[in-house]
């Protein structure tokens, strides 16, 4: 069963939840902050994490972005606040929620977790992970591009050349470092 992790500022909130998880058979961890939720999850690996908005030291989006590929992260707060934040692997529940609507979301989260972080590590080697990775800083330095930007370069221009994404990475190296 997946670990869940709650935080939220309200006791009162907090306890619902994790007595509603408890009934449905599901433990879960409480933290009293972002730092601790962050701290719990790299000590103890991949989670999905309920949390308020506001947290005592970040707010919800903040602790997303720090989780980023290591949880998922559930935001319940009233649809105002909502609007507020967004990330990748940030997901959205506005109060009130009955509690079908809760379980259905913490399912949906359960299944996207197990899809897009649980994945594989690359098969690539280290040293050509390290050759990509400075094309890509090159590309962002250089051409103020995203990182995400600057690997849909090298990608698009792999495949137009139909060579490996390893020898587009060293020809922008090339190219730039003259």
């Amino acid at each position: 069963m997946e670990r869940i992790i709650t935080a939220f500022v309200k006791a009162e909130l907090r306890q619902k939840i994790v007595r509603l998880l408890a009934s449905e058979g599901w433990e879960t961890e409480i933290c009293s902050s972002g730092a601790e939720v962050i701290r719990t999850v790299r000590q103890t690996g991949t989670a999905v994490v309920i949390c308020g908005f506001q947290l005592p030291d970040m707010t919800a989006d903040s602790l997303a972005g720090d989780l980023r590929g290591l949880a998922a992260v559930m935001v319940v707060a009233k649809a105002a606040m909502l609007e507020l934040c967004g990330g990748e692997n940030l997901f959205k529940l506005p109060v009130p929620a009955s509690r079908s609507e809760f379980l259905a979301a913490l399912r949906l989260l359960t299944d996207f977790k197990a899809a897009r972080l649980n994945h594989p590590k690359s098969r690539r080697p280290e040293e050509e992970q390290q050759l990509i990775r400075r094309a890509k800083e090159l590309l962002m330095d250089v051409n103020r591009m995203t990182e995400e930007e600057a690997h849909r370069f090298l990608q698009k221009r792999s495949m137009e050349r139909g060579v490996r994404l390893i020898e587009s990475a060293r020809w922008v190296i090339a190219s730039y470092t003259l």
